[in-house]
């Protein structure tokens, strides 16, 4: 029985510990909102910067503040400038500290909230990129810690005048729009006895598109790839292009395809027009997938879309029964429509 309720109070005091420990997070978080807000570029200064001495450095300014008070009560000059020098040291430490982060710019790169050019699937990392630049011509920032969370700080180092650029990462755990959680930038420059650190938000986005989940293909996909492949062999033996005409030669013209005879004639240099059959198109949507979960759903269209646009189909794309505004894709192909379908799958709602 004492077993039980010692595990009950460990649950209870557990919970209370999470309970707090959210409580302090939100209300940090709405403090650094308040003191930093969110911008695409950021100078540190003086309101952005916090500073602290370590551990170590405590320590040192105790024993320093020790040896003052007894060689003042021993009368002792030695002592006495000893830890006056150990404090001065100390204070130094302090400006130079503070004086590594101070003037530093930093700037997300490719920063678009609608359509952000970083993308990503679920279960993969996120990449953010930003820049930084030195406070000036002469002014070197060395031993820089920057990071997306405490565990993953990376050094960095501005020479003076220069611009660095630096990539961080971050899971991606939902599909949508992520924001970049807040970066960590800190330093103990020069001897570790202070620690002066900031962490800007620089509104940096990324789209999570969703898992591609592996399941089965229309069948009107399959019998398009069958006949398109089939149309393929035929064209490379016959040719399956008609001709329809003549139009005046352009530049970037294939040579095979001009007219010799028309410019025998003295009509100019033309250039054969050819029709080529229309490609058949492919329609994916939610009906495919009756009953299951939207999630789920989400996951299969994003393989189908990710197969159908490789082998080179039309594809269109329906999503009936969400909120967002365009439901509807119509069939198409290249790089540039596939992402404009997956970028659909991601912010359905």
């Amino acid at each position: 029985m004492d077993t039980g309720i010692r595990q009950r109070a460990a649950g209870l005091r557990q919970r209370w510990q999470q309970l707090f420990s959210q409580a302090l997070a939100k209300r940090q978080a709405r403090w650094l909102d308040r003191r930093v807000p969110p911008a695409t570029s950021l100078q540190l200064g003086q309101k952005t910067i916090f500073i602290l001495p370590t551990f170590q450095g405590a320590l040192f300014a105790l024993g320093a503040i020790v040896v003052m008070i007894i060689a003042i009560a021993e009368r002792n000059p030695v002592s006495l400038f000893l830890s006056s020098l150990l404090l001065s040291l100390f204070l130094l430490s302090l400006v130079l500290c503070y004086r590594n982060l101070s003037g530093l710019r930093l700037q997300a790169a490719h920063v678009d909230p609608v359509s952000p050019a970083q993308r990503c699937f679920v279960g993969d990392s996120a990449t953010f990129t930003l820049t930084i630049q030195a406070a000036g011509k002469h002014r070197r920032h060395q031993d820089l810690w920057l990071g997306l969370a405490a565990d993953a700080l990376q050094p960095v180092s501005v020479l003076p005048g220069a611009v660095t650029t630096v990539a961080l990462t971050s899971a991606a755990v939902q599909r949508g729009l992520m924001s970049a959680p807040r970066l960590i930038l800190r330093t103990r420059y020069p001897a570790g006895l202070w620690q002066a650190w900031s962490r800007p938000d620089l509104a940096m986005r990324a789209l999570v598109y969703p898992q591609p989940q592996i399941c089965a293909l229309p069948a009107a996909a399959l019998r398009t790839s069958a006949n398109a492949v089939g149309q393929q062999l035929a064209g490379r033996n016959s040719g399956v292009d008609d001709f329809v005409g003549l139009r005046n030669y352009q530049a970037g013209d294939r040579q095979r395809h001009i007219a010799w005879h028309s410019l025998a004639r003295g009509q100019g240099i033309k250039t054969k027009q050819f029709a080529r059959e229309a490609e058949p198109e492919i329609l994916l949507s939610f009906d495919q997938f009756p009953g299951r979960e939207p999630e789920a759903v989400l996951s299969c269209l994003c393989f189908q879309v990710l197969q159908l646009s490789r082998h080179g189909l039309r594809v269109g794309l329906q999503l009936a029964g969400g909120e967002s505004r365009d439901t509807t894709f119509k069939p198409g192909q290249g790089d540039a429509h596939k992402h404009t379908l997956l970028r659909a799958l991601a912010l359905w709602t």
